[in-house]
């Protein structure tokens, strides 16, 4: 077991002074424990080991999720043209942004640090720290001090909307909620999402309206079948720190799927809904896209 002893951190950010503060008692009775990854510099810490396994086996699997992904935003045409899919025209629109949505997937892949190595409790600089939250007291932050929060006690506030995972903004942590391992449909689908096989499409892969202009609007779950599972969310709050902090802007969450589907080139490059649809598509081998009038438009 590592043990890991470690004092509060300060640090500055653009916004605010942030204090985190870890629960010195737990790591100093070495309950913390975290694995280093292969999917780059990731870490993943929480107080039972279960999870912590739970949490390697997603992202191992995302890494080779991503993999085909990453090869779709490679295709060119014989000039040397981008040549997007199907998948990639419907949520992305513009094909000269192919190139800017690839970097965030091998950002994601690679584990790029994009923040200082002193904000990390760890020793893997500013990379992702994954953080499963069991019980309160592990992680605490907030401005001024007295007036700090308990991550886990958010988590269980925002659970009544069906908050599952959140990344601070502005530093390493992504905490998993306790909602993210307990929940069941129609929060959560799965850990795992299904796959294509032999050529056939997953079997959650979205209908289309009648009219085929639209995904389905009858579907209850409005689009999230497909990209509400353990991995895609996990992927959601990886997203927010890689655009986010690669590129300054503050990335949107919007849904259902017919929402993201009318966003506009611009927009979806900062929606991570727009990156979990297209590569939980890719994924799933799905083959049915709504058409569109003219490039960009319903």
């Amino acid at each position: 077991m590592f043990l890991c002893v470690w004092s509060a951190i300060l640090y500055f950010t653009a916004a605010a002074l942030l204090l985190f503060q870890p629960s010195l008692a737990q790591a100093a009775e070495g309950k913390v424990v975290h694995h280093w990854l292969p999917t780059g510099l990731y870490t993943s810490v929480c107080i039972e080991k279960r999870k912590n396994d739970r949490t390697v086996t997603l992202l191992q699997t995302l890494y080779r999720a991503l993999l085909p992904v990453i090869e779709d935003l490679q295709a060119t045409n014989p000039d040397g043209t981008p040549k997007p899919s199907a998948a990639y025209t419907t949520f992305f629109k513009n094909a000269t942004n192919m190139p800017f949505v690839r970097d965030m997937f091998v950002r994601v892949i690679q584990g790029n640090s994009l923040l200082p190595g002193d904000q990390n409790l760890f020793s893997q600089g500013g990379s992702p720290v994954i953080w499963s939250l069991t019980q309160p007291g592990e992680f605490r932050s907030g401005l001024p001090p007295e007036e700090m929060r308990d991550r886990y006690e958010s988590c269980l506030k925002e659970e009544v909307d069906g908050a599952t995972a959140a990344w601070l903004y502005g530093s390493p942590y992504i905490f998993l909620c306790p909602l993210f391992w307990e929940a069941s449909p129609p929060i959560v689908f799965g850990g795992i999402p299904p796959a294509s096989a032999n050529g056939v499409p997953a079997r959650n892969c979205l209908s289309l309206s009648r009219r085929g202009t639209l995904f389905n609007p009858s579907d209850p779950s409005q689009g999230s079948i497909l990209i509400q599972y353990r991995m895609w969310i996990l992927l959601e709050e990886l997203l927010h720190y890689h655009v986010e902090l690669s590129t300054g802007i503050r990335a949107a969450d919007n849904n259902p799927v017919n929402n993201v589907f009318r966003l506009s080139a611009y927009d979806s490059l900062y929606t991570v809904q727009t990156y979990l649809y297209y590569a939980a598509s890719i994924y799933g081998g799905c083959n049915k896209f709504p058409t569109r009038k003219k490039d960009g438009e319903l």
